[in-house]
């Protein structure tokens, strides 16, 4: 079977991640921060790094891109941009939660229940529960925002703790015995990862529509219904 060419978006969280793979094998990965929207910059970096490798969008096989729950116009921008990429080539497009590409480099812990932590601003964290079973994840509650007073509610040990939201909910955890928390790593999604997972998740049925974790701005103050 010919390998298959995968072009991996994330913008859900602090920084827009670009990469390119040749199924598992990477074979270049972006980390932007930029003054300039995602969206005005993130057509000429896809077809930079393709044609840095004597590629174009026809030589594709499939676009992974995270749903978040993470920046509510950030994934709203990749999603839009792998959409159009995916119906004006025709090529299957897989869009995969935030948090479970977050979880997924820590199947091998074996047992071990994994709590990725978004800062989801407003005094809150998005979160999601994972154990390690068997070299997979299974993920045992719903994508949310939580205070991180509350965050200790229903968390399971051993567990490690992790991510952009960690160092909010650290005083609340760190009572807690069985739980490892790391602040200073771990705290971008890894398209490399994000690639692996959508391998294989191949040939299962996936939403594209965006996870939100909480009702948008526009959804509180003005009751409407953002979708």
């Amino acid at each position: 079977m010919e390998s298959r060419l995968v072009l991996g978006i994330d913008n859900s969280i602090d920084f827009l991640n670009i990469a390119l793979s040749l199924e598992e094998r990477l074979i270049e990965e972006r980390r932007i921060k930029n003054t300039l929207p995602p969206s005005q910059i993130l057509p000429g970096h896809v077809n930079q790094m393709l044609a840095g490798h004597g590629l174009t969008v026809d030589d594709l096989s499939l676009v992974a891109v995270t749903l978040g729950p993470g920046s509510f116009t950030g994934m709203r921008v990749a999603l839009a941009f792998a959409k159009g990429v995916s119906a004006g080539r025709n090529i299957p497009l897989l869009g995969i939660s935030t948090l479970d590409v977050l979880a997924a480099p820590f199947s091998f812990m074996e047992d071990h229940f994994i709590f990725p932590l978004v800062d989801a601003k407003k005094g809150e964290v998005f979160s999601a529960l994972y154990r390690a079973s068997g070299g997979s994840m299974e993920r045992l509650t719903n994508y949310r925002a939580v205070k991180p007073k509350d965050i200790a509610e229903g968390v399971l040990t051993p567990c490690l703790c992790f991510g952009t939201g960690a160092r909010l909910c650290e005083e609340f955890l760190s009572g807690v015995g069985g739980i490892t928390i790391v602040k200073d790593a771990f705290f971008r999604v890894s398209c490399e990862e994000l690639i692996k997972e959508a391998l294989r998740r191949t040939g299962d049925a996936t939403a594209t529509q965006p996870i939100y974790g909480r009702l948008s701005e526009a959804e509180i103050r003005f009751n409407v219904t953002v979708t």
